[in-house]
């Protein structure tokens, strides 16, 4: 590394069609590039994206390698594997006589875990998933545990080595283990990793009372299974993209996004890949946080819209919400996860026509990075989102990434008006905008799952838009919603990849122990101090010294009889038995926030199931650099006017378009116009006004419907 220039930070975020890169430079200063998605090999396409923001700085990709301090990246590996059914060969050792925990998941329940409601009244059309490790891969170890933690029965040492045996000689690449109470006592569990590592140390190893030291048999046995399921692979993918980076010239490691918010060293993520699950969404909501911060904003909603998804989160009073409920591919976990709720409404997102019915339908099926769509000249027939903006009038087909893609508007019309037009008898404008109302709806019902839904009012929150097509969209999804107004950061098409780039290292940490309120503050006290010893000591071996290191903890909380647990926080230092008591307040509230006022009821009786702690190192962050506001004509960054369509005014208009680089902090630009950025375009409607912020966003405002 060169010791005259200060070093790089980077972010790189591999999503289905794209490779997003983010570049920190000394000053804070944020450059951002994309490339096409290169799967099965994505590194390929990381190193792509790194050329494209290398040569905007003036450096060699392995210049800018060696002068890298940091790193990040959000891997799509594990999320692909679950979506494709492509993980590897796993094997499972459970507890004798308790082989079937996997395939009974929570009886009935397992049919609808992660659906919405619109999705689990069809009861016809639900079904628990295929396993993900079949029952002949499953085997029963000879021990047992109670729920003290006392051994009943010892583990059968020659029983086990034969059931691990039996396992490798069926060809499985890893296993996992998942033994009852294990999180009281894990000596058998320890056993059985040392059985595998000693006789075959090429073996994936995947342990619950590491993993997921939490009660809840079926869950935690979930957890490991998915792990084991996905080990290999994405340890694979990890350590060969490590080997490609050194080769390149980067001088140290990667850190992994994870999905609970924060980022971990390489070898330790490629020891828990499950927690890389949604990784690269994540990182769009901690740019997002970062922004609200800067802007003094405590509530916001961040979307997403990329080439072959709709991802909404949601940032309120300050905090990123976590999943109540880890699901994936209705796998129930006991990973902590931020929430992030999709659906298949991106860029790439194919419309059809239902041939029994007539009626057009956006998605979910995507036309992914390959062949792409239509109008990127790739291969691609089927008419997608992409196609429809193009043809309204929203996306220049000469100035596509910065003017890296042409994009083909003949093909997008002959598509568009072949597959949906024809079909529904509509012009290709009207097919067009059709396509873009439909994919519009969509994206508004998912906020409203995230918000109203779960007892959050949208007219309090502003709305964070980036991903490729988010500015294209959200002035009329986030005007349907009512919010404040819209945000487009300037690294809209790569925000996510700023976040990865910006995250801390965090670790997280928890145990389970019930309790029955009235709470024992010792005791609270005692469980607390365990976890933050192990905090501390994991992060001062990632190099933090003491004052580096911030803490945050909850206890998961329910009333008695209930099933679900809703998380509280908790303040930080020795507790107090009136601190200790008011968390039966806390709970209330939070209860009440969810489920309505009135739905609290104290008198069923208290319990606390679960600790928590979230450890994280800070890494440097971008300067977010402030410009004053000046005058508010923005005709210097005037480029051109073409025509647009807009449904309000009956059709195609002219309109004005912008060019973001000519823009300065105090530009205002009423509706209908259009802003033009090297990688997105921000639609203002008619009856909004957008204007450039200190920070160089583009705010849009709703002064009519």
């Amino acid at each position: 590394m060169d010791p005259a220039r200060p070093p790089f930070i980077v972010g790189v975020d591999t999503g289905g069609t794209f490779t997003d890169c983010v570049v920190i430079d000394a000053q804070g200063r944020v450059h951002g590039g994309k490339a096409p998605s290169t799967p099965p090999q994505f590194s390929e396409g990381i190193l792509q994206s790194l050329r494209v923001v290398a040569e905007s700085l003036g450096l060699s990709s392995s210049r800018l390698l060696s002068e890298t301090a940091v790193f990040a990246h959000g891997s799509t590996v594990a999320t692909n594997a679950m979506l494709t059914r492509s993980g590897s060969r796993a094997g499972l050792l459970a507890t004798l006589g308790f082989e079937d925990t996997l395939l009974i998941m929570r009886g009935g329940l397992g049919r609808f875990a992660g659906l919405d409601h619109a999705e689990a009244v069809h009861m016809a059309r639900t079904a628990k998933p295929d396993p993900i490790i079949p029952r002949p891969l499953i085997k029963g170890i000879h021990e047992r545990v109670d729920r003290t933690g006392q051994v009943l029965v010892p583990l059968d040492r020659e029983q086990a080595t034969r059931a691990i045996d039996e396992l490798v000689e069926a060809g499985v690449e890893s296993i996992g283990i998942s033994l009852l109470w294990s999180f009281r006592n894990d000596a058998h569990e320890r056993l059985l990793r040392e059985l595998i590592q000693q006789r075959y140390p090429h073996i994936f190893v995947s342990v619950s009372s590491d993993l997921a030291p939490f009660l809840g048999e079926y869950e935690r046995t979930s957890t490991v299974a998915l792990n084991a399921y996905l080990g290999p692979a994405v340890a694979r993918y990890l350590h060969r993209l490590d080997e490609q980076l050194a080769a390149e010239g980067l001088p140290r490691s990667p850190l992994i996004m994870q999905a609970y918010g924060g980022s971990l060293p390489l070898e330790r993520a490629a020891q828990q890949p499950i927690t890389t699950i949604h990784s690269g969404p994540v990182g769009g909501l901690v740019a997002s946080q970062l922004l609200a911060r800067a802007l003094s904003y405590e509530n916001a909603i961040t979307t997403d819209v990329g080439g072959t998804s709709f991802d909404v989160g949601l940032i309120y009073n300050g905090k990123i919400e976590r999943a109540r409920e880890a699901v994936v591919a209705q796998y129930s976990l006991l990973t902590p996860m931020l929430e992030i709720a999709s659906v298949g409404a991106g860029g790439g997102s194919i419309a059809w026509v239902e041939p029994e019915t007539g009626i057009l339908h956006v998605g979910p099926q995507s036309a992914g990075a390959r062949p792409g769509p239509v109008c990127y000249d790739a291969g691609g027939t089927e008419p997608t989102v992409t196609d429809a903006d193009l043809i309204l009038g929203y996306l220049n087909p000469d100035n596509f990434l910065g003017g890296r893609m042409r994009l083909n508007l003949a093909r997008a019309q002959e598509a568009v008006q072949r597959r949906v037009g024809d079909a529904l008898g509509l012009s290709t404008a009207a097919a067009a905008a059709a396509i873009y109302d439909i994919v519009n709806a969509h994206m508004s019902d998912l906020v409203r799952k995230v918000t109203i839904q779960r007892g959050y009012d949208p007219r309090t929150c502003v709305m964070f838009v980036y991903g490729g097509a988010g500015a294209v969209h959200a002035g009329a999804y986030g005007a349907d919603l009512g919010v404040k107004s819209t945000i487009v950061p300037p690294s809209a098409a790569v925000h996510s990849a700023l976040g990865i780039a910006s995250s801390d290292i965090v670790h997280t940490y928890g145990l389970s122990d019930h309790l029955v309120a009235p709470f024992d503050a010792p005791r609270l006290n005692e469980r607390f101090q365990r976890l933050e010893d192990r905090a501390r000591a994991d992060l001062a071996a990632d190099g933090f010294s003491a004052d580096a290191i911030a803490l945050d903890r909850q206890v998961a909380m329910r009333y008695r009889r209930q099933i679900h647990e809703m998380l509280v926080p908790v303040p930080l230092g020795e507790l107090a038995q009136a601190e200790a008591e008011a968390l039966l307040d806390v709970f209330d509230r939070v209860y009440e926030q969810a489920y309505g006022a009135g739905s609290a009821y104290r008198e069923a009786g208290v319990e606390l199931m679960r600790f928590e702690v979230r450890a994280s190192g800070a890494t440097l962050k971008p300067a977010l650099p402030r410009s004053p506001l000046g005058s508010s004509d923005p005709s210097a960054a005037l480029r051109q006017r073409r025509p647009v369509y807009f449904r309000s005014l009956g059709g195609f208009t002219e309109c004005p378009v912008f060019a973001f680089d000519g823009l300065r902090p105090g530009n205002e630009i009423a509706g209908p116009a259009l802003v033009e950025t090297p990688v997105t375009t921000v639609v203002v409607h008619p009856g909004q006004v957008a204007h450039l912020d200190e920070l160089g966003n583009v705010v849009v405002n709703f002064t009519s419907s």
